[in-house]
């Protein structure tokens, strides 16, 4: 196993995952598992149905000895509302048992055979995650769109074709929900943040043993294959997902069971874990559960056997596989209530360029083998009849990244991976697509199933020898697929809006305009929406659109938007975005004063001074200019001032719209005593000496020296903002009398010059 280099963008300015493991080149023979991928000291076994309920290792104290049994305890807990559904499958039979490590599975077998009740026996095996390179390095996803244009080694039209898709149907819509089976997804990474249900009850969950169940670690593996099916697109953040919405708010959901720790933490490989996970995604609801992992075995003539035997044999992950299929979409009771009926389990085929492979090759299961940006399936994808639809995994080379799959990785960052995990979620990606579109009461996993391999590209892959049970994967004609032609003369297409405005819009608005279709329930023609207006989009399904006008995006004037339905109808509206108007000052704001002494507050309400013309909140910025003396708070349009001590400033308020036009308006606040007539200040002085009243008066003063001579006299209008200033630089230091009539009030202050 060799390390490869890291390869550094200075463009790319995220972090990247580093790679730690590769893939042979394409002459290089698979590589072989390491020995022991059975799990030691585990045994999964079925009990009969008079047995289950009863079943206790402590009744048999001499087998238990004999293998040194640590617990017995069910593989699936009650379930409490599904518990019913659970017992209705046979999931309250199976028991996982750990016993010790050293005693062998011959012995095993013997002992745990003997038991009253048991009627099937099985060994788990490790399992092992199916994508192995990753590096550095940031290229366009050319597994969605292959236009050819990225070098010799890609094939123009080896993708999955899933632009059109984008344009005419839909980026997938947020009530399907996909399982990822994995580790944990990163739940903070900007491109699947709202898109990851977080973790309880109703969620995410962690499923392997010694994790808190709400505790879900970020992977980088896992968040690799989440991001391919669901990172938010049109987000102008790093990758693309195949569902991953339009408009920037996300499309299809994600729910991440984890059933792998960390990769230096051993409990990764624990059994029993995989199953509760495809249970619980069931009864939480997922319609579509993707697995990018496996069961190790030491021989391809070992994986053949086993393959064999889970076809025909009871194993819980088996049970745990068609309780998926059977229940999805369906509450306790049995009644559709997600946007399918059942579900569609999706797996990796592996990656040891084997003829077996288990569990993909169980025939329910949609498994999914690889094709690289050449045309190719690369000799590390497995193969055979029961591979049934090949996806874009990345070629075999260990040094070309740009043919690898590009997708996120935790740490807000993206990476390259290689393998058949890549493959699998370009077809779950796809199916979430079809449900999103296609889905609604009726739907069904095999109406999903059907239109996703039925649709498939044959003779485009090179397989270099090797044979498949299935096509190129290409979700435009999934979605194209058994459409009914329709003869324009004969179409009933209706449309009928809940918008009852006049169509003309302020320039601060966002307007959301609902149509609903009619006639296209059975037909089911693409519906698409075009508008010459850089603010208007519309989310559309077969039966309805929601457009929606952001005012801001656009200049005013006058614009069109169609709403499309194949090409037999249209619905046309006509629109206007208004000019925009800057807020304006009704009346000035007055100046105030505030009673220092007592922290009194001073509240104005700024939409008595302020209005915009268009009827739009304008907000509010607050500057402060002059003495530092007030705290300034905005609640809306309220503003509240806070004297800190004692002093004059100036206070701007500036009202600013959405288009950032704005207007100001300036007051003074003087902070004092108000429980004093007048104000004299600073005393001592040494160059200006202020004399402030409460209020608009005329002041009459006189200072006089020691000596009682008159050395300044004034006669003057004052007030709180325009206060009498007494040059007194000049006069010699010493104490003064200064006389003061205002009103019909005298005042002597003693005055110190220094």
């Amino acid at each position: 196993m060799r390390i490869s280099p890291f390869i550094l963008l200075t463009a790319l300015l995220l972090p990247l995952f580093a790679c730690t493991r590769q893939e042979p080149l394409p002459d290089s023979p698979a590589p072989a598992p390491q020995p022991g991928s059975r799990i030691p000291g585990t045994a999964i076994i079925q009990l009969s149905e008079q047995t289950a309920d009863h079943f206790a290792i402590e009744d048999y104290p001499d087998v238990a000895a004999a293998l040194g049994v640590i617990s017995a305890e069910r593989v699936f807990p009650d379930a409490g509302e599904f518990e019913a559904r659970h017992r209705a499958a046979g999931l309250h039979r199976w028991y996982s048992v750990r016993y010790d490590e050293a005693v062998s599975p011959t012995k095993a077998r013997e002992g745990l055979g003997a038991l009253e009740g048991v009627e099937a026996i099985d060994f788990p095996r490790r399992k092992v995650r199916r994508g192995f390179f990753n590096d550095r390095y940031l290229a366009d996803q050319w597994h969605f769109v292959n236009d050819g244009s990225l070098g010799a080694m890609f094939k123009r039209g080896i993708d999955i074709n899933v632009e059109p898709v984008w344009r005419e149907f839909t980026g997938g819509t947020r009530d399907v929900i996909v399982a990822i089976i994995d580790g944990g997804i990163d739940l903070k990474h900007n491109d699947l943040a709202g898109v990851v249900l977080p973790a309880g009850d109703n969620g995410s969950r962690n499923f392997v043993p010694g994790y808190p169940p709400n505790t879900i670690p970020a992977d980088d593996h896992a968040t690799h294959a989440g991001g391919i099916i669901g990172a938010i697109n049109n987000n102008g953040f790093s990758c693309s997902g195949i569902a991953g919405g339009l408009d920037g708010a996300g499309g299809v959901r994600l729910m991440s069971c984890v059933i792998f720790g960390s990769d230096e933490d051993s409990r990764d490989t624990d059994s029993g874990d995989e199953a509760r996970a495809l249970v619980w995604a069931a009864d939480h609801g997922a319609v579509i559960a993707n697995n990018s992992w496996g069961y190790e075995f030491d021989t391809e003539e070992e994986a053949r056997k086993e393959a064999i035997a889970f076809e025909n044999e009871p194993s819980s992950i088996k049970s745990a596989i068609d309780y998926f299929i059977a229940n999805a979409g369906l509450d306790a009771d049995g009644n559709q209530t997600g946007p399918m009926r059942g579900g569609l389990v999706v797996f990796a085929s592996g990656n040891y360029g084997w003829n077996h492979d288990v569990p993909s090759e169980y025939s329910p299961i949609v498994s999914v083998g690889a094709f690289g940006p050449d045309g190719k399936m690369p000799r590390y994808s497995n193969y055979g009849p029961w591979v049934d639809i090949l996806a874009p995994g990345g070629s075999d080379t260990d040094d070309q990244y740009a043919e690898w799959i590009v997708s996120l990785a935790t740490n807000q960052g993206a990476a390259y991976m290689v393998g058949t995990s890549m493959a699998a979620p370009h077809v779950s990606g796809v199916a979430a697509l079809l449900v999103s579109y296609f889905g609604g009461p009726g739907f069904t996993n095999d109406d999903l199933k059907e239109r996703l391999l039925e649709s498939a590209r044959y003779d485009v892959i090179d397989l270099q020898g090797r044979s498949v049970g299935g096509g190129m994967l290409d979700a435009y004609a999934a979605f194209q697929y058994n459409l009914t032609p329709v003869d324009p003369s004969k179409a009933d297409i209706r449309f009928i809006s809940d918008y009852a405005g006049d169509y003309r819009f302020k320039a601060h608005e966002t307007v959301s305009l609902g149509i609903i279709i009619r006639g296209n329930e059975r037909l089911k023609l693409p519906v698409r929406f075009d508008s010459d207006c850089p603010g208007a989009s519309a989310t559309c399904s077969s039966s309805s659109a929601q457009i929606q006008i952001v005012a801001p995006k656009a200049p005013a004037g006058e614009y069109t938007g169609i709403l499309r339905v194949g090409t037999i109808a249209s619905y046309k509206i006509s629109f206007t975005i208004l000019e925009n108007h800057a807020p304006v000052v009704v009346k000035p704001l007055e100046n105030q004063i505030v009673n220092a002494a007592s922290a009194s507050i001073a509240s104005i309400d700024l939409s008595q001074y302020f209005q915009d013309p268009d009827g739009e909140q304008p907000t509010y910025k607050i500057s402060l200019t002059g003495d530092d003396l007030l705290s300034a708070r905005l609640s809306g349009s309220i503003l509240s001032l806070t004297p800190d001590g004692y002093g004059q400033a100036e206070v701007t308020v500036t009202a600013t719209d959405a288009l950032q036009a704005s207007c100001s308006s300036t007051f003074q606040l003087l902070a004092r005593n108000t429980y004093q007539d007048l104000d004299v200040f600073p005393n001592p002085v040494s160059d200006v000496l202020n004399v402030r009243p409460g209020s608009d008066t005329a002041v009459q003063l006189a200072l006089y020296n020691g000596s009682g001579a008159c050395v300044i006299s004034r006669e003057t209008q004052a007030g709180p903002f325009q206060p009498v200033r007494l040059d007194v630089k000049a006069l010699p230091a010493g104490v003064y009398a200064l006389k003061l009539s205002y009103g019909s009030r005298q005042q002597t202050v003693t005055i110190v010059k220094y």
